[in-house]
């Protein structure tokens, strides 16, 4: 069932294990209550060179994602797990080691939290700028838009807008959306294919 109501989730997350190889780094720029976060930590930490990344504004989700880790990973997993409590619009800042193969998004508000904290259009517009060019030469952005409230259809279109712009020989972007639902959740795939 879950397929059904959450094809978002499902097809990020099969684009995510698809894209990913041992010893990549991700960052989950909106980790939320930490579920991508885990995601991500469960498909490249049995790698002893991979790193993921968990950024958020709230630290009530910073202490939900740390949490929901110590329950899930060992205490080696858990070392290479980056969690920090920042605006996503900072994600150059994060210090890393290499390039990350994957940054993941999964906009809107905080899933049982204040729904009156959403990520707004003018951050999330320069986190993706910022992250574009942070990415791996071979790497790859994932997008989750929720259209179904005021700032997430505003933040959406700009986001469109802003990715049509792109240059066709650096970027393949590929958008995800029920035709007969407007208002349900999209899914972005940026993959970055040329310097």
């Amino acid at each position: 069932m879950n397929e059904i109501f959450s094809p978002h989730l499902v097809l990020a997350k099969n684009y995510w294990a698809a894209h990913l190889k041992p010893g990549d780094a991700a960052i989950d720029a909106t980790c939320g209550n930490g579920h991508d976060t885990l995601y991500l930590s469960r498909l490249l930490l049995q790698n002893e060179n991979s790193l993921v990344v968990g950024l958020d504004i709230q630290g009530i989700a910073i202490q939900n994602t740390d949490f929901l880790l110590h329950q899930s990973l060992d205490i080696e997993q858990r070392k290479r797990v980056l969690l920090q409590r920042i605006c996503h619009s900072k994600i150059s800042d994060i210090p890393l080691p290499f390039p990350p193969r994957l940054i993941v998004y999964n906009l809107g508000y905080l899933p049982g939290g204040d729904k009156t904290i959403v990520s707004k259009t003018n951050t999330s517009l320069q986190s993706l700028e910022n992250a574009l060019s942070l990415v791996a030469l071979d790497g790859a952005v994932s997008i989750m838009c929720y259209p179904g409230h005021e700032e997430g259809e505003r933040e959406e279109k700009a986001l469109l807008a802003y990715l049509e712009s792109l240059p066709s020989n650096r970027w393949t972007i590929c958008y995800h959306k029920w035709l007969n639902r407007p208002r349900s959740p999209t899914l972005i795939w940026i993959k970055r294919t040329g310097p």
